[in-house]
């Protein structure tokens, strides 16, 4: 199977061939977790990842797709798909400022 999977925050591709597991980017340093058949299955992998509970994965995943390209949160956070073979799976690249992943999560509008 060939899977392709690039950072939507740096543009730096972080699998390419093989099936891509959670990881961080080795452009820009981004967390990304997902391999999710649903964008909100690869915000809830995210979420649990940084063990942030007290965000709604719907509103999550809704806030994600509205955020400006223009935004400075979109140099921050981003929700893209791969590219293979018959269906993609959806992933989340998160770079939040100081490291604090739950702070960045829950300071996406409408997320709370």
């Amino acid at each position: 199977m060939s899977v392709r999977l690039d950072c939507p925050l740096c543009g730096t591709t972080v699998a390419d061939g093989s099936e891509p597991r959670p990881g961080r980017c080795p452009g820009c340093g981004a967390a990304y977790h997902g391999g999710a058949e649903t964008a909100q299955g690869a915000v809830e992998a995210l979420l649990r990842a940084a063990g942030v509970d007290d965000v709604g994965p719907e509103a999550l995943t809704r806030a994600l797709f509205e955020i400006a390209p223009d935004a400075p949160l979109a140099a921050r956070i981003a929700v893209t798909s791969d590219r293979r073979d018959g269906f993609y799976r959806w992933w989340v690249f998160a770079l939040p400022a100081g490291g604090d992943l739950g702070t960045l999560l829950r300071g996406v509008p409408t997320a709370g």
